[in-house]
């Protein structure tokens, strides 16, 4: 069965407020055979109301009659976009790029961050207790060229130049999102260590 699917896409500001792709992309999925929620179609066309009345009734409308969510043109840099997506990834909607029907790209940092506090966390632990072991072992090793011991932010730190290193001899996303993750667990052994 085909899912449900939601259009999000940027509307203040542009001209028609969009509707035009909205409506165009409404079609090309309905042609395709899937049911669609179009939030252009929403108010019968009055465009004068408070935003946060739309807003109300497309998160209502994502969360309790879709089961997907396409995304047109543009939807980055829409605050109401992003929101819907946040809300989709939370809910585990598929999500797909509106013009094209394909699953969505997961940026870097979408997959950083899934990694980080999901199969990682998982796998491993928290950084800091991952990072001290790590450190520990690193400071034995290295104990007659230290002045003194490593701790879990000299661990994060280090791996993110291992992965400057390997982006420097041949670059690949892997290093990219690498990096962007050693940095996000950096900043929760700040955390954890600060509270």
């Amino acid at each position: 069965m085909k899912p449900i699917v939601y259009l999000s896409g940027p509307m203040t500001g542009l001209p028609d407020y969009n509707y035009p792709a909205f409506h165009a992309a409404a079609a090309a999925w309905r042609a395709a055979g899937y049911q669609v929620v179009n939030p252009a179609e929403n108010f019968e066309g009055v465009t004068h109301l408070p935003r946060e009345v739309y807003l109300q009734r497309d998160i209502h409308q994502l969360v309790t009659e879709a089961t997907a969510i396409a995304f047109l043109s543009g939807w980055q840099k829409s605050k109401g976009a992003t929101l819907e997506h946040a809300v989709a990834a939370g809910l585990g909607y598929p999500m797909f790029d509106a013009a094209t029907f394909q699953p969505l790209a997961e940026t870097i940092l979408e997959e950083a961050q899934r990694l980080v506090y999901g199969d990682r966390q998982a796998s491993y632990g928290h950084p800091i207790d991952d990072f001290r072991r790590t450190a520990a072992m690193w400071t034995g090793m290295l104990s007659d060229r230290l002045t003194g011991p490593l701790g879990p932010e000299d661990v994060a730190l280090m791996m993110i130049l291992v992965k400057v290193s390997r982006e420097c001899h041949k670059p690949k996303r892997d290093n990219v999102t690498d990096i962007a993750g050693y940095a996000a667990t950096l900043a929760m052994v700040r955390e954890r260590q600060a509270a």
